[in-house]
Parts: C-alpha cells; structure tokens; sequence
C-alpha cells in the first residue's frame, strides 16, 4: 500500500488531533473566541467519509474515528464550534496552546482545512492579518529545522481574516460514503 501525501497530511493532522501530538501551528485560546462549543456533531456531518482511496473517517453524534485513529469523542478537551459555515475542531497541546482543524460541509463531499506553517505564503498572511505582534515563531525542532508558530487573534475578526485572506491549507477533501 504506497502512502500518499495528501494522505499522510490528514492523518498526521487528525493524528495529531488525537493523541495531543504536536501541531507547527497553535493557537492561545480554542477558536472561534468566546463561542459556546457543541455537544454533537450537525447531522448533515454525520456518517462514513472516504478518499475513494483507503482512507475512511467515521463522524458520529459526539466522536469521530477512522482507520488509522482511535475514537475520539467531544469532550472538555475536544471542543467543536462553528464558525462562518466552518465547523472548527480545538484540542490542547501539552503546552497549554490549542491546534485546531476546520472542516467545510458541501452535500456529500467534506473539506478539511489547517494552518500550515511550512509554506511561507501563508506565515506572511499571519504576519499581515496579526501585525507580527500576535505571532511567536519558535524552533521546535533543531535537526529538522522545524519552525512552529503561536498565533493569539485578538478577535474573531482578525480569525476570519486569516480564513478568508489565504491563510489557510486545504489538506483534504472526503466523500460521503453513506449517511
């Protein structure tokens, strides 16, 4: 079974997710600021997606899991709030910041989205959207030459903008397999 990096990306992301792993990109608080976090998923959300490929992801009324993650369920830990059409899945890093992923409903096919701090492109849209003095850019990773980044939005404002003005990475897009 060859891996693919698209595939790789989702699973690390979702991975990442579940097991409180380290993300490059986190945040100081869960995002969006001051939003009440659902007890469930929508459920228009809910069912089997896949990639068409291995790859399948099972979105339940409170958990999610695939067959690469264990379960995992909403929780004071796993905060799911909606966000201008988005619905936006927090969890806390052992460092007390928060790595998130964003996900997009059309019909039957699910958008996953992430912030990304290996592409520069996207580092000078925070730069741009958080004026430089919202963003802590660190090495994390000295042999790899890895650089994280905290962003601290100081409103949903300026959280929509890094979503709306490219600061986003698509990292995959599901179909539904069955409701």
């Amino acid at each position: 079974m060859t891996v693919t990096t698209p595939r790789l990306v989702i699973c690390f992301l979702l991975a990442a997710l579940a097991l409180g792993g380290c993300s490059n990109v986190t945040f100081t608080e869960p995002m969006p600021l001051n939003r009440r976090d659902l007890p469930k998923f929508p459920p228009k959300w809910r069912g089997v997606w896949t990639d068409s490929d291995d790859m399948v992801i099972t979105i339940g009324d409170t958990y999610f899991e695939g067959n690469d993650l264990d379960k995992m369920m909403l929780s004071e830990n796993v905060l799911l709030r909606r966000f201008h059409g988005h619905l936006v899945l927090n969890q806390p890093e052992e460092n007390g910041e928060w790595s998130i992923l964003l996900g997009r409903r059309w019909k039957d096919e699910l958008k996953l989205w992430t912030f990304d701090g290996s592409e520069d492109s996207k580092v000078a849209v925070w730069a741009a959207v958080l004026n430089d003095s919202s963003i802590t850019e660190f090495v994390s990773d000295e042999q790899l030459e890895v650089k994280s980044y905290v962003l601290a939005p100081e409103n949903n404002a300026a959280f929509r903008k890094l979503i709306t003005e490219g600061g986003l990475t698509e990292s995959y897009t599901l179909q539904r397999v069955n409701p």
